[in-house]
């Protein structure tokens, strides 16, 4: 009997599956962490009298001998790698500088050495970093390769597998347990980008070691100028070494870091450049060559070399902070914005990202924004003045006094003298109405050094005037018009207050001079009508008045005055006229101004 078509078919897949024998499935994160956790061990560096400086994390590549990351190891007094029995002396046989990969001997270590992949990991490879993260022990992290990028020339594995300090030197295997690359560590602001040095590197390291015995000492002779921000000595020594070595990218970037140590931007520029030629795409010397720019205010310059580097380097959150600094400088503050953003999706906990977008919040008088980013700063850096008093502020600008004073509270809890903790302390507890308290907070701050002694003049002239101590309030605000940062509002608070307190010539002096230079600002013809009322000058008055309300139509404070100087001037229809408008915008003041200046009128009839 024959069978049908679509049988036959189904028979001939069965016998395909068969015959290729069982699938392959990848290892589970667990089976391949277990198979690979021996080879990666705990690396101490310690100072002369034998104490951990840092924690980091190596990699068994041979009998006896391990790879790790370099800069932290190579001159160190002392590295002890931890092992099952008895912790055992490591030091360093090849430091390959160039590539940050060292080779350290470690006689009688026991244990496995990693099985080295041949070649590059595919982008989407699924990998597991294996490190001492934080010095807590050999732990692991899941994630993909990203990509396999080039930068200064070479080819790093980038990967989304999270490290953190201490994992440096750590092992990234992939999902058969081999050992695809050494991870790489930076603490770089939030930075979110990991990248690992090739495994196929660890079999150059010895040769490549050999040739750079120069590029080692010069390192050695550079380290303690930098370390004791010798600048001058360093650009020194690293002039000398670019003329040597032209081709060295790394001495053209200290010289730039000197340089812009010093705040030689030129100087910088030229060095950055010469990193960049020499190592193109190095994101680093890259970002250099931007601050080089905005602290020449070329800011186009500069946003067009941050957004080249964008070309190679999208999920690089330095990168999207960078352009956010750039158009915060360029007054471009949605550009900004979006930038930032972009920066804080890619590293949630990118700190400069956020610290740049909470200030522009603040700065746009987007209270709640600033508030919500500020909060997350001081929760990462609990013991950052700077922060406290942002949050403050926001808090501050937000009205909400009460927090603004607890986070006041909390800097002065971490220095009880700090003269911008007792600064916000004394403008929230005034605008609560615990005014004498306020008056305390705000003396001390000024004889301390505030950031801003202007706002806390103007804070305490504020809380003179409104328990209507004119004196005090004229004496507080006179100090404030001395700072031109807020002379301006300085002046109007000033003639407010001599108007209040009966000083009438002068207020209106003050008022006249504002008017000659803010001709299109309500604010000041009303201010003058109110003196030129005062002084029972009413058709003065009636006619400021009037220019002001032609300016901003919306003022029902004005239209009373205005309604009251028409009656001091005997014009009862005009009263009739502005009360019809003032009913319009404030039915309360208009039924007590017909009581008092309309219904006069209405009985004489």
């Amino acid at each position: 009997m024959s069978l049908p078509l679509r049988s036959l078919a189904l028979l001939s897949a069965v016998a395909v599956l068969l015959s290729a024998g069982p699938p392959a499935f990848a290892a589970s994160p667990q089976t391949v962490f277990e198979q690979v956790a021996g080879q990666v061990r705990e690396l101490e560096v310690l100072d002369a009298a034998g104490q951990v400086l840092a924690a980091l994390s190596a990699v068994t590549i041979g009998e006896a001998q391990v790879v790790t990351q370099c800069d932290l190891v190579d001159g160190a007094a002392g590295l002890r790698l931890r092992a099952e029995a008895s912790p055992r002396v490591a030091r360093v046989a090849h430091a390959d500088v160039r590539r940050n990969l060292c080779l350290l001997d470690v006689p009688g270590l026991p244990g496995p050495p990693a099985v080295l992949a041949t070649g590059l990991p595919a982008a989407g490879a699924r990998v597991l970093a294996v490190g001492n993260a934080l010095g807590l022990g050999v732990g692991v992290s899941d994630g993909v390769v990203a990509a396999i990028r080039e930068i200064g020339g070479e080819r790093l594995i980038q990967h989304t597998a999270p490290v953190a300090p201490g994992s440096q030197g750590g092992g990234l295997f992939d999902d058969g347990g081999r050992l695809v690359g050494v991870i790489r560590y930076r603490k770089l602001a939030g930075q979110n980008v990991n990248f690992a040095a090739p495994a196929a590197w660890i079999a150059e390291i010895a040769e490549r070691a050999a040739a750079q015995g120069e590029l080692r000492e010069w390192r050695r002779q550079a380290v303690a100028p930098e370390g004791e921000a010798r600048w001058a000595e360093l650009a020194a020594l690293a002039a000398r070494r670019s003329e040597r070595v032209a081709d060295d990218p790394e001495a053209w970037f200290w010289l730039a870091v000197a340089s812009e140590a010093q705040g030689d931007w030129p100087a910088a520029e030229r060095a950055y450049r010469q990193a960049l030629v020499r190592a193109p795409g190095d994101v680093t010397s890259g970002l250099g060559l931007a601050r080089a720019r905005i602290n020449q205010e070329r800011f186009d310059e500069a946003l067009a070399g941050a957004r080249e580097l964008l070309a190679s380097q999208r999920e690089d959150t330095r990168v999207w902070t960078m352009i956010g600094w750039i158009e915060i400088r360029r007054g471009q503050a949605p550009a900004a914005a979006d930038a930032l953003a972009e920066a804080m999706r890619l590293a949630p906990w990118n700190t400069g990202a956020q610290h740049l977008a909470a200030t522009l919040a603040v700065n746009r008088r987007d209270w709640p924004t600033g508030v919500r980013l500020f909060r997350q700063l001081t929760r990462a850096e609990p013991a950052n003045a700077l922060l406290w008093i942002q949050l403050a502020e926001a808090q501050y600008g937000a009205q909400d006094y009460e927090r603004a004073l607890a986070a006041a509270e909390q800097l002065l809890a971490l220095s009880p003298e700090h003269a911008d903790g007792l600064l916000w302390k004394g403008a929230a507890l005034s605008a609560l109405g615990r005014r004498q308290e306020a008056i305390e907070a705000l003396r001390a701050a000024l004889a301390g050094a505030p950031a801003s002694p202007v706002l806390a003049w103007l804070a305490l002239a504020n809380t003179y005037y409104a328990l209507r101590l004119f004196p005090e309030a004229i004496a507080a605000y006179r100090q404030a018009e001395k700072f031109a940062s807020h002379r301006e509002a300085a002046q109007d608070s000033l003639g407010i207050a001599l108007k209040d307190a009966g000083q009438f010539d002068a207020a209106l002096q003050l008022f006249e001079a504002a008017k000659a230079k803010r001709p299109e600002d309500p604010f000041v013809w009303r201010q003058i009508g109110f003196v030129n009322a005062a002084l029972g000058r009413s058709e003065l008055a009636i006619a400021a008045l009037e220019q002001s309300l032609k300016l901003d139509a919306k003022q029902a404070k004005v239209w009373h005055a205005l309604l009251e100087s028409y009656h001091a001037a005997g014009r009862p229809d005009d009263v009739r006229r502005v009360h019809a408008r003032l009913l319009e915008l404030d039915r309360v003041h208009a039924e007590q101004a017909y009581r008092d200046y309309l219904l006069p009128y209405e009985s004489a009839r």
